[in-house]
């Protein structure tokens, strides 16, 4: 399964629709949705810089790298409106340092922003939002009824989708299976396609965004 860089990049840039649609829906949308819409912007940004740099200077890596520190804080910021770290801040604020060290430890301890992907930083913090996606999942089962329709749902869905076939990724890539050029490719070819599904599952969320909360969240427990 190989792509050529044209339909990648036209994958790539599903985000716009979602980003188009935000812009479009702002006025419409509650507070606590617009930490993710920030992050849908600039995840646009990020596309358009990052197929610019990847055409001028062959190397996008340092564009993608500072991205995903920005995706990771946004993310955080945004389950926090939602209540998952109600009476829990500490879990929110540990995570913020766990992120930033491995960051950093990955980008310029052990590799350098221009020459490799991080891989360690990846992997932790795909799982944490995989974990804090299924924790908001979890709840919104026992208190709505229309799933297909709420927005948190949809967006919580999309990111267990992506960051769990990205860990699948980053593992490969860890463990040795990166020898093989065909397999590298196609791997990487799959995700492509889950980050356009993604996209346009964010683009549908951001649809059914509203005012005002049709439930209350009650993490407390």
């Amino acid at each position: 399964m190989f792509f050529n860089y044209t339909v990648v990049t036209i994958l790539s840039f599903s985000i716009l629709i979602a980003g188009i649609i935000g812009i479009v829906r702002f006025s419409q949308i509650g507070d606590i949705y617009q930490p993710f819409i920030y992050l849908i912007w600039i995840g646009c940004i990020t596309e358009i810089v990052s197929t610019y740099f990847a055409y001028v200077y062959h190397n996008n890596l340092a564009v993608g790298a500072i991205y995903r520190l920005c995706e990771s804080l946004f993310l955080l910021w945004f389950f926090s409106g939602l209540g998952v770290f109600k009476k829990q801040n500490k879990i929110l604020y540990i995570l913020i340092g766990i992120f930033v060290v491995i960051w950093f430890a990955d980008n310029f301890l052990s590799s350098h922003l221009t020459k490799k992907v991080t891989f360690y930083f990846d992997i932790v913090y795909a799982l944490s939002i995989v974990l804090l996606a299924i924790r908001a999942i979890n709840d919104l089962l026992f208190t709505e009824k229309e799933l297909l329709k709420n927005p948190t749902f949809l967006i919580c869905t999309g990111l267990v989708i992506f960051f769990t076939y990205q860990i699948i990724q980053r593992m490969f890539w860890l463990y040795g299976l990166r020898e093989s050029v065909d397999f590298r490719r196609s791997i990487q070819g799959i995700l492509h396609i889950i980050n356009c599904l993604t996209n346009l599952i964010y683009a549908l969320a951001i649809v059914w965004m509203k005012k005002r909360q049709p439930f209350t969240f009650s993490f407390n427990r």
